[in-house]
């Protein structure tokens, strides 16, 4: 089965649980294993829909008339039923042979089609029927990697670059703003409804509710999301900021890995670290002076003054002015963009440390620039390196047209900074 087919599946799965009628129907059938009337089966719903052996025959008729006109067709249509003969002219219907049935997600909602004795089914029928478009499934992954959220232009751009198997540098307007358009008015607020995303409509962000109850349900966990809920609920443990399963035999990160930084003083020692050892360029973003230290001017000057070439950008003018004053030869410039190419009028460029294109830092921080626990960074080492790989990709570019751009205009020390 193909990626696409699965994906597929998987939409119409939930399609089929969503409905607690569809889902008691299915149950009984999966119990059964049989084909079965559907007037034995609208008396076996309608039990499990009131919790009750004995229903009345009004409690019944309505069952049934919604398994006619409603549940079934639909069920059949979907691939999830078939309709077996009769020599005495009496439907009866049975599940269909799908692979579906014996996933662990599905078998366990048809075992416990409320969900569990410590779930409430309301929220089973709600978190079924939002999470059932691949789009909001996705939405959760992305934003269960990057527990800090994006806006939702970005966040818009990123679901674009996957959908179409593109670069996220060649997501144009015209395809991001219609998706955008959909996750403020439609997939953001349900999934918000439905308690597993955090939506800021006044900020234009996203992030996912880390500590949502849902994350914990069994049938989610090991279903098409276990993903996300072994992100979230700490199944990826971490040692010394390193994945695990990143670490080689002798305690060294692989050639693929990238390393976690934790700490203002870890993260400020690695952007030195990574100036010290630059032989030929040397490209600095830093969005404000919060980390921008003696000792990493005094950093990027000796990387200067054994011929390194210097580029710092920032669109702050206070930086500017302090890097002109203290690093004279560096090459001032100022972010149009930030390292994945997103306007930085729209967000913040970030702070990058990226050292002849094979050795890269990216800082994340606080809102208070005087929180170290805040302060944090993912850095990596090699030309094969991913992240470097990728940041390569999306800013290598950019800095090839700097350097033309410095070879034919040779800007002053109090020129205007040329954009990156």
């Amino acid at each position: 089965m193909n990626s696409r087919t699965a994906l597929e599946g998987t939409t119409v799965a939930f399609d089929g649980l969503s409905a607690p009628r569809r889902r008691y129907l299915l149950s009984v059938l999966y119990d059964r294993q049989e084909p079965t009337s559907l007037e034995t089966l609208a008396t076996e719903v309608a039990v499990r829909e009131h919790a009750s052996p004995i229903v009345t025959d009004e409690q019944v008729r309505t069952a049934h008339i919604e398994l006619v006109h409603n549940h079934v067709p639909r069920l059949l249509e979907a691939e999830l039923l078939v309709e077996e003969p009769a020599t005495d002219g009496t439907q009866r219907i049975a599940l269909a042979g799908r692979s579906l049935f014996d996933t662990d997600w599905v078998t366990f909602l048809l075992e416990n089609p409320t969900g569990g004795q410590d779930w409430d089914e309301q929220r089973v029928n709600r978190t079924l029927e939002t999470l059932g478009p691949a789009r909001r499934r996705e939405i959760c992954r992305i934003l269960a990697r990057h527990p800090d959220g994006f806006a939702v232009a970005d966040l818009a751009a990123i679901l674009v670059a996957h959908s179409e198997e593109t670069r996220l540098v060649d997501v144009d307007e015209s395809a991001r703003a219609p998706v955008e358009t959909q996750l403020v008015h439609d997939d953001l607020p349900a999934l918000e409804n439905a308690g597993l995303v955090a939506y800021d409509r006044a900020d234009g962000a996203a992030s996912i509710e880390t500590d949502a109850a849902l994350w914990r349900a069994e049938w989610l966990a090991e279903g098409p999301l276990a993903d996300v809920c072994s992100l979230l609920r700490g199944d990826r443990l971490e040692k010394d900021g390193v994945d695990e399963e990143s670490e080689s035999v002798d305690g060294s990160l692989s050639a693929g890995a990238c390393r976690t930084l934790e700490g203002t003083e870890t993260v400020v020692a690695k952007s030195c670290e990574i100036a010290d050892n630059a032989e030929e360029e040397l490209v600095v973003t830093v969005p404000d002076t919060g980390l921008l230290g003696r000792r990493c001017l005094e950093r990027w000057r000796a990387a200067a003054d054994r011929g390194v070439d210097v580029y710092v950008g920032s669109r702050s003018p206070r930086v500017r002015d302090t890097v002109r004053s203290a690093v004279p030869e560096a090459t001032i410039c100022e972010p149009q963009c930030d390292w994945l190419n997103f306007p930085a009028g729209r967000i913040n460029h970030g702070h990058v440390v990226f050292a002849d294109r094979e050795r890269v830092l990216l800082v994340t921080r606080a809102d208070e620039p005087s929180a170290p626990a805040g302060t944090a960074a993912i850095t990596g080492d090699g030309s094969e390196n991913a992240l470097v790989r990728l940041v390569r990709e999306h800013v290598g570019p950019r800095l090839d047209r700097l350097q033309s751009r410095c070879a034919d205009e040779l800007p002053d020390a109090e020129s205007t900074p040329l954009p990156l």
